[in-house]
Order: C-alpha cells, then sequence, then structure tokens
C-alpha cells in the first residue's frame, strides 16, 4: 500500500513521472490499481495464486522464484490458451528468502526454451546488507554472483534481457551497478537507510497528525488510563487524543515513551495508549480543543519513534491504520 502512504495516490505520481515500472506484493493490489487507471507495467512479487488467468487479464507480471512455480505458471497458461505472458526472474544471491541459485540457471533456461510464448521481462535480487558499512565484502559477493548469473542467462535467453539489484542503499553505494533499473524503496519516501550524511538533501514526504479532543486539569494524585499507569505529581493539563493502537500507535510509547507536539512544545504521552485514544502532558502549551497534535513530522522525526521502539520507519509507516485519513499534497 506504497508503505502505508496509499498505493494508489503513489502510483498516480510514478506514472505521471515517468517510472518504468511499479512492483506490488500481492495480485489482488495489482487488480485494484488496474481498475483505478493504472496503465504502467505492474510487477508482483508474490504471485503464489491458482487464478492466473486474472493475472493476465489485468496484465500483471508474476515474479518467478522457483521451478515448481515455474511449472505452475506454465501449466495454467497452458489451459488458459494464454497468448503471452512477462515475467521476471528473482535470484537468490544471499538474502536467502526466495529465488533461483546459480546451480539451478541451467534448468531455468531448459524450461523456459519449451514455453516460447512467455517474456522474461527482467532478471533481479535483492541486497541483503547494502546498508551494513560493516559487510561490505558480503554485498560485493552478491554483486559479483548476481553479475555471473546475468551474463549466463543473456547468453542463453538473449542480451536483452534487464536487470536490477539495487535497492535504495544500493543506489547510493553501489551505482556502478544499477544495470537497467533500481529499486528505489524508502527513499521514495524521503526517509534516510545511512545515516552518514549522504541524504541530508532529502525530506520525508509524510506526516502524521490529530486533535486535541479535550483538555481537563489534573490534580496530584490523580491516575491517567488503563490500570491507572499514568500518575500526576502536581497540578497538569491533559490533553486526550483521538488516536490509538487501532491507528497504529504502539502501545509502547505510552507513559512517556514519546512526545507529541502541540503548538510548537513537546508534550509526553501519559498512561497507556487505548484502542482509539491517547493522552499527553500539554501543561503550559496553552493547549485548546481543536489544536494540531503532530505525532510524527518536521518537529518529531519518523525515526525516533522507530529508535525508541527498537524498530524501523517502515514498521511504523505501514502500520498506520487504513482508517487513518491520508490528504495529499502535490507540490
Amino acid at each position: 500500500d506504497g508503505y502505508g502512504c496509499g498505493a494508489l495516490e503513489l502510483a498516480k505520481t510514478l506514472q505521471s513521472q515517468g517510472a518504468a515500472a511499479i512492483a506490488v506484493a500481492v495480485a489482488d493490489e495489482g487488480i485494484e490499481l488496474r481498475k483505478a487507471g493504472i496503465t504502467m507495467p505492474i510487477i508482483v512479487l508474490n504471485p503464489r495464486i491458482r487464478n492466473y488467468s486474472l493475472m493476465l487479464k489485468y496484465r500483471l507480471e508474476p515474479e518467478i522464484y522457483s521451478l515448481e512455480l515455474l511449472h505452475d505458471l506454465y501449466e495454467n497458461l497452458r489451459m488458459s490458451s494464454y497468448s503471452g505472458m512477462r515475467v521476471h526472474l528473482k535470484l537468490d544471491t544471499g538474502m536467502h528468502r526466495l529465488g533461483f541459485s546459480r546451480g539451478q540457471l541451467p534448468q531455468v533456461v531448459e524450461v523456459l526454451a519449451e514455453y516460447p510464448g512467455v517474456e522474461v521481462g527482467s532478471v533481479f535480487s535483492h541486497l541483503a546488507t547494502a546498508d551494513c558499512f560493516d559487510m561490505n565484502d558480503y554485498t560485493q559477493y552478491q554483486l559479483d554472483y548476481f553479475a555471473d548469473c546475468v551474463r549466463y542467462l543473456r547468453a542463453n535467453l538473449g542480451e536483452n534481457i534487464k536487470a536490477h539489484i539495487l535497492n535504495t542503499a544500493g543506489i547510493l553505494r553501489y551505482p556502478e551497478h544499477h544495470y537497467d533499473f533500481a529499486r528505489l524503496g524508502i527513499g521514495l519516501y524521503g526517509l534516510p537507510v545511512l545515516n552518514d550524511g549522504s541524504e541530508k538533501e532529502i525530506r520525508p514526504v509524510a506526516a502524521l497528525y490529530s486533535t486535541v479532543i479535550a483538555v481537563a486539569s489534573r490534580h496530584k494524585g490523580d491516575s491517567i488510563g488503563y490500570g491507572r499507569r499514568g500518575r500526576v505529581d502536581c497540578e497538569r493539563e491533559i490533553a486526550t487524543v483521538p488516536i490509538g493502537y487501532a491507528d497504529g500507535i504502539d502501545r509502547h510509547l505510552g507513559n512517556g515513551n514519546a512526545q507529541f507536539v502541540v503548538n510548537g512544545k513537546r508534550c509526553p504521552t501519559i498512561g497507556n495508549i487505548c484502542m482509539d485514544i491517547c493522552m499527553i502532558d500539554v501543561t503550559g502549551t496553552g493547549a485548546k480543543v481543536g489544536d494540531r497534535v503532530e505525532i510524527f513530522g518536521h518537529d518529531v522525526p519518523l525515526t525516533e519513534l522507530s529508535d525508541t521502539l527498537g524498530t524501523i520507519p517502515y514498521e511504523i509507516l505501514t502500520s498506520i491504520s487504513p482508517r487513518v485519513k491520508r490528504v495529499y499534497y502535490r507540490e
């Protein structure tokens, strides 16, 4: 879903800006984009479905990562009297998730030769350690392994087969291995992956805001929220904000573990995060009902929340619930 930012709006923007293709996780995502008017090539990275006719109907291009899947695809296409499909071959160069090994490629070539109606759109792999400066040797091993595979496939399937292996960190660190495409991931959303100063020109594209819906004075000894986990040690102003863990605000951000911003001032959470609501200490901010609350954005970097939770920004972005309204601005 566009890293939680909304697949359709992202796809429309990328299509208008001339991106070569987009990738989705599952076929249903691609079908929704086609129905919404997206015409650019769509690669499906997890195509393990039985209804390949839908992929043909909506011109989706599956990733093929095993001989079993390749045979299954061909059998389904044969039964559907297919006229042709473009696929993308996934190579396992060291991530060890999915993909063909170098030793399997002769079999891949042999099987592909039996089905001339299937076009290989590209061959690709994924880097496991491109953002790890202490594992440069492993990244280089992957790049060398991939280069050997590409040479073999181009020699046996045609020199025009396109290749790609770079993710966001790879784009920044290994431009000499660009090949034909590069797959910009979290970098598209303006979030750093290297933290070495090389990404200082990029800006986050997403911010999360809510609104103060109540402000009340609480007195020394008062408790806040479930389990009375929040405690007031003196006269405080406590605001209620209509956003909670059902919206993607992790419960571990409660009890002062996160600070949101109201009127330019940081306000710590107090008490447990509830399903649809959380409370923050707005003492001294002059906060009133209707004031905007920044959960993350200009004043609260997304990386601050991910560091607090011991995770990565990807998880926080993709955890924001679909019920949270997305508002888009185009510069």
